[in-house]
């Protein structure tokens, strides 16, 4: 009872008067979106009429209209997007869950199914193929309740027809394709049970469709043979060890593909799925021996998924499939549909004249009306992206021209449209600046000379653009092929001569040379030969004369700088003597941790100090307290940055206003270059090493060199640096910075600056000239910021001035060798031959690391290390030694002796002896009388040297080698006569 009355009380309260109801929330919800939104809709509703092409605006009204609940414009503002762009999966979904949430009706219900056919045309999509079969089936299922009222939306035909082309579009996806296809199965055998009896037509069908599916590679292979396995048990038992003996041959073959492509697949997964990757899987899948149409095709959609803004990828599968033959049996290829994948490439990448082309092609090809080859034209046009560029819009006008020449007669009318077009093309192009290479205009001369067999328009179109190309060789050749179609030599021979006199400005003037002689040959007199041979080989001269002049003066340095430079005083240490190179000084394995500075000659060293022109009288108390000399000797100083990598206009007081931001600057020296050379350091001291190392935030800044900011704390004590077999660094990435590759050699640093602020602001473009034989011509472009960097990448695979490009990140070349002097590079390279020839050494060695002398040893053994490397190799002269001989001569012949000094020393890192010579080493022979056993040259212990020398060693009781030859005469005979034996090492 009291339950009951708890519940009665509660339905009085829920039923009070309307006074104590709050209708807030209620009224709020009537209300609808607020005026703000309202706004927000409407401005960007007016930037999208203005420009229609801003993709973001499209998704930020949609998003917008959403969050509203305005329906009705949200679906008019879907379909003005998808006109313009396709749409991506999740904004598909995104527009079908919401259609198919609101429809109730069979029309708006079959309006759901129609954008799931919009949506698996654009791209590639598991998911949006996964939600389309799923609602059709659930469609299906309901029909069947409500068939005998008439309302089917979806019918078994209709489901079996969507199945089969779900199949055909995600039945080669090797990691996916199972979801798709379970489904289907899973729908096929249900018709099966409920058949009673079974069609043994239908037994048959399904069992088709297993055996289509194990014939194609797919992750879940083993699972559907033993699907197929069960099926066989439950409906052909009596045919299942005869059919099941056939079928695994079958999956056999399949396990194979796989096991083929699952490198592939593997590597698309480790590198999410990059364009290098999709690449080489590609361009194995294509091969003849191995092309299959469908998984090629398959993997060509999975390939535009990721990367459907790179013309490239667009362009290799639209020529894929324009080298098939659609009529070809195997090959379930319909024209239409390839007419569809053109024009999604347009879609996606406007900009790309190359795909264009393939679409007036292909249009022409299978005999499209010139209405819809005219509406093709105009719609190329009317797109921004490709009107900015005029080269990519060069080859649509040219393909736009080459289709009237090819329709139209030769007749006074057909001329007459002809040149219609080419006058209609050439005003779009020049009104959007002009092609540089003039593509469009070469094709008109060509047409004007052939086709229309009109020379003289020809000529004056020549005229006009032959300023523009003659730094061109191919643009001269084309012209004499021109006057020599016309029938006229005069006027050929005149534009060779013409080229000659302006040889230093053409890009290629050998070949401009060679076919002169060679028309000389064919139609000249003896006096035009001669003529043509001695002009073309004095232009020669000059030629090589102005390369020689342009490679030295890119070679060398201009010294202009160090010559006006001012001087500038010696800054001095210490009161007592000038500051020295730092040097850096050996520090014996034992004796304590202080560093003895190495004495060498001093060397005036003009540097320039950040106090330099400041009062010294006013400032000497201050400078004698507070400042402490800065300390260069040999290393490490905790409170001192080594500073690199800079621009030549730094200077100190720059870098100490820089570094004045992590403390207190006590000192900052720059040191300038030698002649010759443009590399500038500075060490920077703080009052504190803290201070210091909260300095080294600044390496890798970009203060405008190349390789950015290089700060470390300073330290030439080599004992403390990593050792040479460390492992290297990863290579560094610049932040700022990109690399283009792929462009024609004749781009301007204008044009390329033009292009890349389409993508970002660039601080800086450079553009280096060369020929495709030593690398082709690439540009670095620096930018302000990261975020610019990053936006400029989208360029990659752009097609410019008719090549594509390549944007990387700049990365530093050589980082192995990053931060190191030329002697640590030599000794690192040093290091690695002995390991390389160490490999082939006695194994020993490496199974009793304790017995290596190159390792970490215990303080006694390192003591007697350190004084046997004292006493053998490392005493310091009394006096300056002579500067030690490197060249060769015939006064100095080379001694096969090996050198005492390099043999203490190997001897004591327990390193094999080798010869001084460049020939081969010593230690690769031994006696040919010898036993097999004795070998010249132990890579173990003190007793290398003394065998290579020619002494056996002590005790071992067998026949001593042979004295060392000591000339390379002596070295041949002894060998060509069997003295010496060659081991393995």
């Amino acid at each position: 009872m009291a339950d009951s009355n708890n519940d009665n009380k509660d339905i009085e309260n829920l039923s009070g008067s309307e006074d104590n109801f709050d209708m807030d929330g209620i009224e709020d919800a009537q209300d609808g979106p607020s005026s703000e939104t309202l706004e927000a809709i409407a401005a960007l509703k007016a930037t999208l009429a203005a420009s229609p092409n801003q993709y973001e605006a499209h998704t930020q009204l949609i998003a917008m209209l959403k969050s509203a609940d305005m329906f009705e414009e949200l679906r008019e503002a879907r379909e003005a997007m998808n006109k313009i762009y396709p749409l991506s999966e999740d904004l598909w979904m995104d527009w079908i869950n919401d259609e198919a949430n609101m429809a109730t009706s069979e029309d708006e219900k079959r309006h759901v199914l129609s954008l799931y056919e919009r949506a698996t045309t654009e791209y590639l999509s598991i998911k949006v193929w996964k939600s389309y079969v799923d609602y059709a089936v659930q469609e299906y299922n309901e029909s069947k309740e409500y068939q005998e009222e008439g309302e089917i939306v979806v019918s078994a035909q209709d489901l079996t027809k969507i199945f089969k082309r779900a199949d055909k579009w995600t039945g080669h996806h090797i990691p996916e394709s199972h979801t798709i296809w379970n489904v289907w199965i899973d729908f096929e055998l249900e018709r099966l049970e409920e058949q009673d009896p079974v069609s043994p037509e239908d037994v048959k069908r399904v069992k088709k469709i297993y055996l289509d599916r194990i014939a194609i590679p797919h992750t879940t292979l083993d699972d559907t043979f033993s699907a197929l396995s069960a099926f066989m048990t439950k409906y052909e038992p009596q045919e299942y060890e005869k059919s099941m003996a056939s079928f695994s041959g079958i999956a056999a073959a399949t396990r194979k593909l796989f096991s083929e492509r699952e490198a592939f697949e593997q590597n698309l997964v480790a590198t999410g799925g990059s364009a290098e990757a999709f690449t080489s899987y590609l361009n194995y899948e294509m091969r003849p021996e191995r092309k299959h149409f469908a998984r090629t095709r398959t993997l060509f959609e999975r390939a535009i998924v990721v990367h459907c803004l790179v013309p490239t990828v667009w362009i290799d599968y639209v020529s894929f499939l324009m080298s098939m033959n659609y009529q070809k049996s195997g090959y379930d290829l319909d024209p239409k549909e390839v007419l569809i994948v053109a024009e999604r490439s347009t879609r996606n990448c406007s900009w790309a004249g190359d795909l264009w082309e393939s679409r007036f092609i292909l249009m022409e090809l299978y005999h499209k009306p010139d209405d819809e080859v005219n509406a093709l034209f105009a719609s190329a046009l009317s797109d921004a992206t490709l009107l900015a560029s005029p080269q990519e819009l060069s080859k649509v006008l040219q393909a736009r021209c080459s289709y009237v020449v090819r329709i139209e007669n030769k007749d006074e009318a057909g001329k007459t449209k002809i040149r219609a077009a080419f006058e209609h093309a050439r005003d779009v192009i020049d009104s959007v600046g002009g092609d540089p290479y003039c593509k469009l205009e070469q094709l008109w001369i060509e047409i004007e000379a052939g086709p229309l067999a009109n020379g003289d328009n020809a000529r004056s179109l020549w005229t006009k653009i032959e300023g523009k190309l003659k730094a061109s060789s191919e643009s001269w050749l084309s012209r004499v092929a021109m006057e020599k179609r016309l029938g006229d030599p005069k006027l050929a021979r005149r534009v060779f001569m013409q080229a000659c006199n302006i040889a230093k400005q053409i890009d290629w003037p050998e070949k401009i040379f060679e076919a002169w002689l060679l028309f000389e040959r064919e139609h000249g007199t003896v006096s035009e030969y001669k003529e043509a041979l001695t002009r073309s080989r004095s232009a020669m001269k000059t030629v090589d004369l102005f390369r020689v002049e342009a490679a030295l003066k890119n070679a060398y340095v201009d010294q202009s700088a160090y010559v006006m430079a001012a001087p500038v005083a010696l800054v001095q240490e210490t009161a007592t003597a000038p500051m020295k190179k730092r040097k850096v000084s050996f520090q014996d394995d034992v004796e304590s941790s202080k560093v003895a500075k190495v004495e060498s000659k001093p060397k005036a060293k003009t540097e320039v100090d950040d106090d330099e022109g400041a009062d010294p009288d006013a400032d000497q108390t201050q400078h004698n307290q507070s400042r402490k000399p800065l300390d260069l000797s040999a290393g490490r100083h905790e409170d001192t940055c080594y500073v690199a990598n800079f621009r030549d206009d730094m200077t100190p007081a720059k870098l100490k206003e820089l570094f004045g931001e992590y403390g207190k600057v006590l000192r900052c020296t720059m040191a300038q270059p030698k002649q010759g050379r443009a590399r500038f350091f500075a060490y920077i001291q703080f009052s504190t090493p803290e201070e210091a190392h909260a300095a080294l935030a600044l390496d890798g800044r970009d203060v405008g060199h190349r390789l950015g900011l290089q700060v470390k704390i300073s330290d030439t004590n080599k004992a403390t640096r990593a050792p040479p077999n460390a492992k290297p660094p990863m290579p560094k990435e610049s932040r700022h910075e990109l690399n283009v590759t792929g462009l024609n050699i004749d781009v301007k640093e204008e044009d390329l600056l033009k292009l890349v602020s389409l993508y970002a602001a660039p601080q800086n473009v450079f553009v280096k000239h060369q020929p495709d034989a030593k690398g082709g011509t690439w540009a670095n472009v620096k930018f302000d910021s990261e975020a610019d960097a990053e936006a400029a990448v989208a360029m990659n695979g752009l097609s410019f001035q008719g090549k594509t490009l390549e944007v990387t990140r700049r990365m530093f070349k050589n980082p192995e060798y990053e931060g190191m002097t030329r002697t640590e590079k030599r000794k690192l390279k040093a290091q690695k031959s002995a390991e390389r020839r160490a490999q082939g050494s006695d194994g020993e060695e490496h199974q009793n690391p304790q017995q290596r002398k190159d390792v970490e040893m215990p303080s006694s053994v390192a003591g007697e290390a350190g004084e046997a490397r004292e006493k053998a190799t490392i005493k310091k002269p009394e006096s300056a030694p002579a500067k030690p001989m490197t060249k060769l001569t015939a006064m100095a012949p080379r001694t096969m002796q090996p050198r005492s000094t390099m043999q203490g020393a190997k001897a004591i890192r327990g390193k094999p002896v080798r010869s001084a010579g460049t020939g081969t080493p010593l230690g690769a022979f031994k006696a040919a009388s010898t036993n097999t056993s004795a070998t010249v040259g132990s890579s173990r212990g003190g007793d290398a040297s003394s065998t290579a020398a020619g002494t056996g060693s002590e005790g071992s009781g067998e026949a001593a080698a042979p004295a060392a030859p000591k000339s390379n005469a002596e070295f041949r005979a002894l060998m060509f006569s069997g003295g010496l034996k060659k081991t393995r090492q």
